[in-house]
């Protein structure tokens, strides 16, 4: 049976269910046993309006087992209550997707989904099987997030998903592949040309004094060099095993994303 279906059949279960609840309603009613009525004030003084799907859930499970009691007209006006609440939830959780806040949409699109019977619970029933969860992955490879972005995406081919499904999850992890490598390159010639600015800094040190520093680190970079040593500075991470005598040097220059350069008397050793 597809997800489609199985979305209709619960839907017409929970229709049938309340068809039955309301033939219920025309049946005079008994009296609410104490102990019934203490474990439904204990439950309204539990529901949360901004969780109206698990209210709902748990105002329709109280109503099938005690439809035949006074308190049932109670719980139908609850019920009715948090039904409005629910209205307008499902637009609100695709606009927190929109704007990134993933996580509380998919909070608020869980509880819909827990009263498919609405028409917001259905819409976000049907949401998160495959839709929220690609759009997620397409948001965060836009922003540059490709770690996470991969992951969603990879999260996906768990699920049983149609062919036009998967070749769109593929799409998404060759972009990710693509801009990751095209992301690492750029990082790379750019640690790159911060190792060349830094061999150019010990160079002139050298014309200037005669000789190489005796030591070096990434403090002393901005007081010899304001303008290029803030570059350096900004690309690499520390300046690691400086070795100098009068006339030569070495030293291991440490990357943003930690790749490792080592510079021997202005040559990088690669």
């Amino acid at each position: 049976m597809s997800r489609t279906a199985r979305s209709h059949t619960r839907c017409a279960a929970a229709a049938v269910l309340w068809i039955a609840v309301a033939l219920a309603c025309d049946v005079e009613k008994a009296a609410t046993p104490i102990q019934i009525e203490a474990r439904y004030h204990a439950m309204l003084d539990s529901l949360d309006v901004h969780a109206p799907g698990a209210a709902i859930e748990r105002l329709n499970a109280f109503l099938t087992e005690n439809a035949g009691y006074q308190i049932a007209d109670s719980a139908r006006a609850e019920r009715k209550r948090f039904l409005a609440a629910a209205e307008g939830r499902y637009h609100m959780a695709r606009s927190l997707a929109r704007d990134g806040d993933f996580d509380v949409a998919e909070d608020v699109l869980q509880d819909l989904a827990r009263a498919p019977e609405t028409p917001d619970g259905e819409n976000a029933q049907r949401h998160l099987e495959f839709e929220f969860y690609i759009e997620k992955a397409r948001w965060l490879m836009i922003h540059q997030r490709f770690d996470e972005s991969e992951a969603v995406a990879r999260s996906l081919l768990s699920r049983k998903l149609t062919p036009v499904q998967v070749d769109e999850v593929e799409k998404v992890l060759d972009y990710t592949a693509q801009a990751q490598t095209v992301v690492g390159m750029a990082a790379r010639e750019r640690s790159l040309n911060a190792c060349r600015q830094l061999m150019v800094l010990l160079a002139t040190i050298y014309a200037e004094e005669g000789e190489y520093p005796s030591s070096f680190s990434m403090s002393d970079l901005e007081e010899r060099d304001s303008q290029g040593g803030r570059f350096i500075t900004g690309t690499l991470t520390s300046i690691e095993d400086y070795e100098a005598t009068r006339d030569s040097y070495s030293l291991v220059a440490v990357s943003s994303t930690g790749e490792r350069f080592r510079i021997v008397d202005g040559q990088l050793q690669e």
